[in-house]
């Protein structure tokens, strides 16, 4: 359908839908969209089309899911706190900003939106997304950071400029990844940004919610908290922060639930983008360090009727791989010089979500672990990493798993093996 938006018109529009202008100007999530160019809302989102001039649009959509507003629904509060931050940042100053906001309070909207309006009056401004179960920033049980060098609509279509591996899409199982991947990601945005907007999960309740947000407040030591409730859900986290740190938003009346299937869809759509055309390779045990596992960390030692076995530190005992599960006669004859036995069955690695690093932990690209190949000694990866494998240096295990496609298909409790 054709669209004439009048300029200080406002539209809302909902995905899955595109639109194309076809003259004039209009502005996307503060993100300028002139003649010849493009925004495409995939499902579950909604983007607000703001008229800066006459302007003639090309809608590829039903008439049900672009709807005429009065007025925009951004709050006046949004563009409040961008003037206050160019006001206040100093020079040579990482300027960095904490969204908190429960599940569907539009925290991603509006990180895109601030760092639009910072952009051009702040300098070099990052977002760094640690919502790994909706991850518009790189793959889906990443945390992904975006230095911008340009207004943006749709961070998910970017390349992100730093990755660091979770391994799922929740930080439950994986809270100290979560805090050191957070840790790593300042240090990233010390050195390539001027400011940086840090967007959060939902998780902001009960023990785990209030300690690891708790947590994350104290190690990035922000210069504003955002708080995007829609009453008081989260004053329990700041009440120890200065007034002065504290900016509380309302959340945009647009703001809506999105389904348990749309986010799956949404996860997966992004997954399927970085698994498309990835090709399997395999790469020697010896060439790698393993992480956050047991396996390829102890002494290799031979014991018959396995795949492989090695004792590990200490009281860890003797991790011991099998085609099947151990005998009981294996049970009763085990040494007890070797401690506790771990036993893990060969074949349930498959699919396994990891993360490829170089020699200085850096991600490089995530994959899929297809299986090990006891009988060469190597792993059977498949990537989308270009790369000279030999720079591949180190494997991280998550505890997600996936289809070649890159769909979810299920878990495998860290520790496994």
């Amino acid at each position: 359908m054709k669209l004439n938006i009048k300029k200080g018109d406002f539209y809302l529009l909902e995905g899955p839908a595109k639109a194309k202008v076809d003259s004039g100007l209009v502005e996307c999530i503060a993100a300028p969209v002139a003649k010849g160019e493009s925004v495409n809302v995939p499902v579950g989102k909604k983007v607000p089309l703001l008229g800066i001039k006459a302007t003639n649009v090309t809608i590829d959509c039903k008439d049900s899911q672009i709807h005429k507003l009065e007025k925009s629904t951004i709050p006046a509060e949004w563009d409040e706190l961008a003037n206050s931050i160019i006001k206040d940042k100093k020079k040579g100053q990482l300027y960095k900003i904490l969204v908190l906001g429960e599940v569907d309070t539009g925290k991603t909207f509006f990180s895109t939106y601030l760092a639009n309006r910072l952009l051009s009056k702040i300098g070099k401004t990052a977002i760094l997304d640690t919502d790994c179960g909706q991850s518009d920033i790189g793959c889906p049980g990443c945390f992904g950071m975006l230095v911008l060098k340009k207004p943006e609509v749709f961070l998910t279509e970017l390349e992100p400029t730093h990755q660091y591996m979770l391994g799922a899409h929740s930080s439950g199982l994986h809270f100290a990844p979560a805090l050191t991947g957070l840790v790593y990601m300042l240090n990233k945005a010390e050195k390539d940004a001027d400011a940086l907007i840090i967007d959060t999960t939902g998780w902001v309740q009960f023990d785990g919610g209030r300690t690891i947000k708790k947590a994350k407040l104290d190690i990035v030591n922000p210069d504003k908290v955002v708080l995007m409730q829609r009453g008081n859900e989260l004053e329990h986290l700041v009440k120890h922060l200065p007034k002065e740190k504290v900016v509380r938003l309302p959340v945009s009346k647009k703001a809506s639930a999105t389904s348990q299937m749309d986010r799956k869809s949404l996860r997966e759509l992004v997954s399927r983008r970085y698994f498309k055309g990835a090709k399997e390779f395999k790469i020697p045990f010896k060439q790698v360090y393993t992480d956050r596992c047991f396996f390829k960390t102890g002494t290799r030692i031979p014991l018959p009727d396995t795949l492989w076995a090695e004792k590990l530190s200490g009281f860890e005992g003797t991790l011991v791989i099998t085609e099947k599960p151990l005998s009981d006669s294996f049970k009763k004859n085990w040494p007890k010089e070797l401690g506790t036995i771990r036993n893990f069955i060969a074949g349930n690695e498959k699919g396994l979500f990891i993360g490829l690093l170089n020699e200085n932990q850096d991600l490089l690209a995530v994959g899929r672990l297809v299986a090990f190949d006891f009988n060469d000694e190597k792993f059977i990866i498949q990537s989308n990493y270009k790369g000279d494998k030999k720079n591949i240096k180190g494997i991280q295990f998550g505890s997600l798993k996936m289809t070649k496609e890159g769909n979810e298909a299920g878990f495998l409790e860290p520790g496994s093996f």
